[in-house]
């Protein structure tokens, strides 16, 4: 059964209390932006399926959004379509049957399940999301950027200052031997 959520929070209690192996799936859409340090991720919607493990839940998460981003040459917002996919693993704070603090050995890789019971995909969509952007994000493959000079920007308008000259790689040993080449 798929149901369709606009959060990215979901209670799991009921998933906890039942057999290791079984799952939950559902459609998400998020009801607003990511920040993304950088840029912000709207338009989040994407399918997510719950498996039971001994140690906690998988969320195996396909996900698209479009990320508003700044280009590093020209300096122009632009807007990035992604799909993401991945598995994170989540554990329980609180052991479901008893309801003390759960015994479970903790992995450092794994997210929380809160006290309530309930997992948050928010945070593990925002790190992949991140990580889906380029280091150097550009808004084109060939993105001409700003000018050097003038500042502007050279997909808009060509600019009208001189082309800089460019010095030569060996104008450095050209003081190296302190005479002229007649000298030797």
């Amino acid at each position: 059964m798929t149901l369709t959520l606009t959060s990215l929070q979901y209670n799991v209690s009921q998933l906890l209390k039942s057999e290791v192996g079984s799952t939950r799936a559902y459609d998400f859409e998020a009801e607003g932006p990511l920040d993304l340090d950088d840029g912000v991720a709207h338009d989040i919607r994407g399918h997510v399926r719950f498996m039971l493990t001994n140690f906690g839940i998988v969320a195996v998460v396909q996900a698209r959004a479009v990320l508003d981003l700044n280009c590093a040459r020209c300096v122009e917002p632009f807007e990035l379509p992604v799909d993401i996919s991945f598995d994170d693993e989540y554990q329980p704070l609180i052991d479901i049957a008893t309801g003390l603090p759960s015994d479970t050995p903790r992995s450092d890789a794994a997210f929380s399940i809160s006290q309530n019971h309930t997992i948050d995909l928010g945070e593990a969509i925002r790190q992949h999301l991140l990580l889906s952007v380029e280091l150097i994000p550009l808004c084109s493959g060939d993105c001409k950027g700003l000018c050097p000079t003038c500042g502007v920007n050279l997909n808009q308008q060509a600019c009208t200052c001189p082309p800089a000259e460019e010095p030569s790689p060996f104008a450095v040993l050209q003081g190296l031997f302190g005479g002229s080449e007649s000298d030797h």
